[in-house]
C-alpha cells in the first residue's frame, strides 16, 4: 500500500512537473504574440501615417510632406521585411506577398507622380486604402491567434489540473474503500469473535498490503481461539461432572448394591434355589449391570471430547439427555423439574454435545439459585420469528438489576469467590450465536429467573440426529 501511494505521488508530481513546464513555455509564446502585435501596431500606425501625409501631398502641400510620406513608407517596407515571417504565420505566405507587392507598386506611383508633377490619385488611394486593410487585418487575426492562445493555456491548464484532482480523488477512493472494506470484515470478525464465532476471514485474492498481515495475524488468533474454546468446552465439561458427581455416585451406587445383594443371596441360597428363582437372580445382576453401564456411558458420552458435527437435531432429545445428567443431582437438591416441551418441535441444526453443555450450565445454574428445594420447568414452543424457543423458569433468588446486562460477558460472576468462573453463561451465549440463535433473560430479585434459548429452525430436514445415551 505504501509502494503504491509512493509511486502514484511520484507520477503525479511528474505530470504536475510537466504541467507546469508546458504552462510556462505556453505563457512564453503568447508573451511572444504579445511583442509581435505590438510589431503590428507599430506597422499599421505607420501605413496610418503614410496615408496622412498622402493626402497633403495629392493636396500639394509642399516638399515637407514628400519626405515625410517617403520617411513612412521607407518604415513599412523595413517593418514589412523583418516581420514577414510573422505576418505569414499570420495571414499566409501569399497575402504578405500581395501586400509587398501593394507596397512597391504604391511606392513606384508616388515616384512617379512625383517625377511628373501629376499623381494618379485613384490608383494611389485605392493602393494605401488596401496597405491599410491589410495591416487591419493583420492585426485582427493575431489577435484571435493571441486569444484562441489564452483560451488553450488555460483550457488545458484549468483541464489537467481537474484531471489531475479527479486521479487523485478516484485513487484515495478505491485505496480507502478497499482499506475500509478490509477494516469492515475485521470490526466484524471482532463482533464474531465476542459472540463466540470464531471464523477466518476471506481476504480478497490478488491483495497484499499491509493489512493482509494484519488479517493473517487475526486468522492465527481466531484459529488458537477455536481451539482455546473447545479446551474451555471440555473443562468445563469436567467441573460441571464435579458438581453433580454425588448425584452420579448416587446413580451408582444403587445398581452396584443391588447387584451385591443379588449375588450375595444367590450364593448364600444356592442349594436351596429352585432353577428358575435362580435364573430371575441372575437376570436382575444383568439389568442393575446394565443399568450402571448405561450410567457410566451417558458420562463418557457427555465428558469427551467429541469431533465437531454440526447437523439437525430433535431439541427434545437433546433435552432429555441433559436431564438424565441432572435427575440425581435434583433429586439430591429436593428440587422439581416440569417438562412442558412438546416432542413435536421442528428441528435445529447444531452439535448435540454443545447444545447439552448449554442446557447443563442453564441446569446448574438454576439448581443454585434454588438451593435446597424449588422448582424449574421447561417449556419449548415455536417463536413466530422462525425459532424454537426452550424457556428455563426457576423459582430462586433472581439476578440483581445491575448484573443483568453482564452475565453473558466472560469471568463475569454474581458467585462468592472460589465458587464460580463466570464462564458458564458466556459459554451458553457463545454457543447459541454461533448456530444463529440468541439468548433472553428474565429475572427478579426472590422472584425467580427465566432464560430463554432461540434456535433457528433448520432449513433441510434430512434425517434427524436423535440424540441416544
Amino acid at each position: 500500500m505504501k509502494r503504491r501511494l509512493v509511486i502514484f505521488f511520484l507520477a503525479l508530481l511528474a505530470f504536475i512537473a510537466i504541467l507546469g513546464l508546458s504552462f510556462v513555455l505556453d505563457i512564453f509564446a503568447v508573451k511572444a504574440d504579445l511583442s509581435e502585435i505590438e510589431d503590428f501596431y507599430g506597422l499599421f500606425n505607420n501605413t496610418l501615417e503614410v496615408r496622412r501625409y498622402e493626402k497633403n501631398v495629392l493636396f500639394g502641400l509642399g516638399e515637407d510632406s514628400y519626405r515625410q510620406l517617403m520617411h513612412y513608407i521607407d518604415t513599412v517596407e523595413q517593418g514589412a521585411d523583418r516581420l514577414h515571417i510573422s505576418m505569414s504565420q499570420a495571414v499566409g505566405e501569399d497575402v504578405v506577398r500581395g501586400f509587398e507587392h501593394q507596397l512597391k507598386a504604391y511606392r513606384s506611383r508616388i515616384e512617379e507622380g512625383k517625377r511628373l508633377g501629376v499623381f494618379d490619385e485613384e490608383t494611389i488611394r485605392h493602393h494605401g486604402q488596401e496597405l491599410v486593410l491589410f495591416t487591419q487585418e493583420l492585426l485582427r487575426k493575431k489577435r484571435i491567434k493571441i486569444h484562441e492562445a489564452l483560451h488553450q493555456t488555460t483550457f488545458v491548464f484549468l483541464g489537467s489540473m481537474a484531471a489531475a484532482f479527479v486521479a487523485v480523488l478516484l485513487v484515495f477512493y478505491f485505496q480507502a474503500r478497499t482499506i475500509l472494506l478490509r477494516l469492515a470484515l475485521l470490526r466484524e470478525a471482532t463482533v464474531d469473535v465476542a459472540a463466540g464465532k470464531f471464523l477466518p476471514i476471506r481476504e480478497p485474492s490478488g491483495t497484499k498490503d499491509e493489512l493482509s498481515g494484519l488479517i493473517v495475524a487475526f486468522n492465527r488468533m481466531v484459529q488458537e481461539l477455536d481451539v482455546k474454546q473447545e479446551q474451555l468446552l471440555q473443562s468445563r465439561k469436567l467441573a460441571a461432572i464435579g458438581t453433580f458427581s454425588s448425584g452420579i455416585a448416587h446413580e451408582l451406587n444403587n445398581p452396584l448394591n443391588n447387584i451385591s445383594l443379588t449375588a450375595d443371596t444367590l450364593r448364600e441360597e444356592f442349594d436351596h434355589v429352585g432353577r428358575e428363582e435362580a435364573l430371575e437372580l441372575i437376570d436382575d445382576v444383568i439389568r442393575q449391570a446394565d443399568r450402571a453401564s448405561n450410567v457410566v456411558k451417558h458420562l463418557l458420552d457427555f465428558s469427551r471430547e467429541p469431533a465437531p458435527a454440526e447437523t439437525v437435531l430433535n431439541i427434545k432429545d437433546v433435552l432429555n439427555g441433559t436431564v438424565r445428567l441432572v435427575r440425581n443431582q435434583l433429586r439430591l437438591q429436593n428440587t422439581t423439574l416440569e417438562d412442558f416441551v412438546p416432542e413435536n418441535l421442528p428441528s435445529v441444526r447444531g452439535d448435540a454435545h454443545k447444545l447439552e453443555q448449554v442446557f447443563l450450565n442453564l441446569f446448574l445454574n438454576s439448581i443454585h439459585a434454588i438451593g435446597s428445594g424449588g422448582l424449574i420447568y421447561m417449556e419449548g414452543r415455536v417463536d413466530p420469528q422462525g425459532f424454537v424457543r426452550v424457556d428455563f423458569v426457576d423459582t430462586g433468588s433472581g439476578i440483581p438489576a445491575e448484573a443483568l446486562d453482564h452475565i453473558f460477558e466472560p469471568f463475569y460472576t454474581t458467585k462468592p469467590v472460589g465458587q464460580g468462573t463466570g464462564l458458564g453463561l458466556s459459554i451458553v451465549y457463545g454457543i447459541i450465536k454461533k448456530y444463529g440463535g440468541y439468548v433472553e433473560v428474565k429475572s427478579k430479585v426472590m422472584g425467580g429467573t427465566t432464560f430463554s434459548v432461540f434456535l433457528p429452525i433448520a432449513d433441510e430436514t434430512p434425517e434427524i440426529d436423535h440424540v441416544s445415551h
